[in-house]
């Protein structure tokens, strides 16, 4: 038994403070991916940014985040789990101020991705952590609920936390309240956090890492910058190509090593790729959509910060409760039931968000809301969890990886191609939309690239036509982007049907986990 479980039952059980400043550094983790979408239009106002710098605040974060998922969860399994822990979310509290000291967009790039550099450890690594604290499977599963639970109200916090602290002091507060919280999390956790021996010395894989991020990287520039730059430019083109290249090199040089970072006998086991392609699937469905709702609701509805936030708890508060809920029902129906239904609810939700028309009022979209909030709950923490059950307990950060770095590259994804779609459509069609009004070229110009800056200060007799008009041409965007991401989670519902198991009991799976080809290759 790893020396944290026992350690802990020494204690007669697991301290509550402790289990308090793990989730705590995941909470800060989760609520940066959300927290800078409600302040997006300041940002724009104050730093100045179309849709594409838009995307890429976000992204910049994401894409490192997810890139690194991958060697941080192997990383924990060679040098320990505490240790890794501890000093990224330290990393994260420092990178955190960095992001708010920011004082123009390229800066703030940088200081997102360092903070996604630093915010990739605690995922991975805090499953290891669960796992060496839970080894009951039972236990642990309800724990990966819990967690997913955490992340939830982080993703509704975010909404209202952000929209509060940017009305009243600006974008760089949704990253100074970082700060404190990291600060005392790092604390007790030096203190109270078992030091673990790792079992397994891999060595780390730093060229399947460089192709990785290469691979990752040069494909979410393309589809970032493809619509600006022109699809068949040789910038655009030459990412594409070198992206393939990375990815394919990445997939041949994994299959060659000893002791790779991806191992990739981890999906010769159903669940392993059902998980990956769930998180996938339905998580960059679910990114790319909040990613779009708020600017929709903000830049196109009008709504402020705090308004826009409160309108998403219907969603974020479902996500907290449907992932607990997932975890526990999954053990009576199984799991490949509940995670059908979380793909179902999820592509539903995203199928009615094409029924919004400019200014429609809550009352039409609420159930949406809803819907992609349930879906991301019941099909996310019961996937993790077959995941991390059909993989050697050794190996626990690798496997979590894999399950989070699927999920993360989806969002980076699901960011990327739902901005490109209603870029590229507001662009195309912009011109003919706003034709025969009283506008400037340039003018017509900057609205089609996404900033509607100009369109709030044109005279009160011109504007309702012209914000209408844009309003319309942006939500026939969005719809368009909806519908492929309505179309991602068809796919996880098949992977759900083929790949997840039925029912089985709790105590099967470490019987079986342990004869299939996964026990053999690692």
């Amino acid at each position: 038994m790893p020396e944290a479980a026992v350690a802990g039952k020494e204690r007669g059980g697991v301290s509550p403070l402790l289990l308090v400043a793990l989730f705590s550094g995941l909470f800060l983790v989760f609520l940066d991916t959300t927290v800078v979408n409600v302040a997006l239009p300041d940002l724009r106002d104050k730093l100045g940014a179309d849709v594409s710098g838009l995307q890429w605040v976000v992204d910049s974060y994401l894409l490192t985040f997810s890139c690194l998922l991958l060697g941080a969860g192997a990383l924990a399994d060679r040098i320990g789990a505490k240790r890794l822990f501890v000093g990224a979310l330290a990393g994260f509290t420092l990178t955190s101020a960095w992001c708010a000291l920011s004082g123009s967009v390229g800066m703030l790039l940088i200081a997102r991705a360092a903070q996604g550099v630093t915010g990739a450890a605690l995922m991975p690594v805090s499953m290891v952590i669960i796992t060496q604290l839970y080894p009951d499977p039972t236990a642990r599963g309800r724990m990966v609920g819990i967690q997913s639970a955490v992340a939830g109200l982080a993703l509704t916090a975010g909404p209202l936390v952000g929209g509060v602290l940017v009305e009243q002091y600006g974008w760089q507060s949704v990253f100074w309240v970082n700060i404190p919280v990291g600060v005392l999390a790092v604390a007790v956790l030096a203190k109270l956090l078992p030091q673990t021996r790792p079992d397994n010395r891999q060595a780390v894989d730093v060229l399947g890492q460089l192709l990785f991020v290469a691979g990752v990287g040069l494909l979410t520039y393309a589809l970032i910058e493809g619509n600006s730059a022109g699809w068949g430019s040789g910038r655009i083109v030459g990412c594409f190509v070198g992206a393939g290249l990375a990815l394919v090199g990445f997939v041949v040089w994994e299959a060659r090593q000893r002791q790779p970072m991806l191992p990739l006998s981890f999906f010769r086991h159903p669940h392993v790729s059902a998980g990956a392609i769930i998180n996938f699937t339905v998580f960059g469905a679910m990114f790319g959509a909040v990613f779009l709702l708020m600017l929709t609701l903000q830049e196109v509805d009008g709504l402020s910060p705090v308004q826009a936030g409160l309108r998403t708890v219907v969603m974020t508060a479902m996500v907290t409760v449907a992932s607990i809920v997932g975890v526990v029902v999954s053990e009576r129906v199984g799991v490949r039931l509940t995670a059908l239904v979380g793909a179902l609810a999820m592509g539903g939700g995203l199928l009615g968000l094409r029924m919004l028309h400019y200014q429609d009022g809550f009352g039409s979209y609420w159930w949406q809301f809803l819907l992609l909030g349930l879906g991301a709950g019941l099909a996310g923490p019961p996937v993790t969890s077959a995941l991390l059950q059909a993989v050697p307990e050794e190996r626990a950060g690798t496997g979590s990886g894999v399950g989070y770095t699927a999920r993360q590259v989806g969002s980076v994804f699901g960011v990327a191609v739902s901005g490109t779609l209603v870029s590229h459509h507001l662009s195309t069609s912009a011109g003919t939309a706003l034709a025969g009004l009283p506008l400037p070229p340039e003018a017509v110009d900057r609205i089609a690239a996404g900033d509607f800056s100009d369109a709030g200060k044109l005279p009160e007799q011109i504007k309702p036509l012209v914000m209408g008009k844009v309003g319309t041409a942006f939500l026939d965007g969005t719809h368009i982007a909806y519908t492929a991401g309505a179309g991602a989670c068809a796919v996880a519902a098949v992977a759900a049907v083929l790949l997840l198991g039925a029912r089985r009991r709790s105590g099967e799976r470490t019987a079986e986990a342990a004869a299939t080809p996964v026990a053999d290759h690692v």
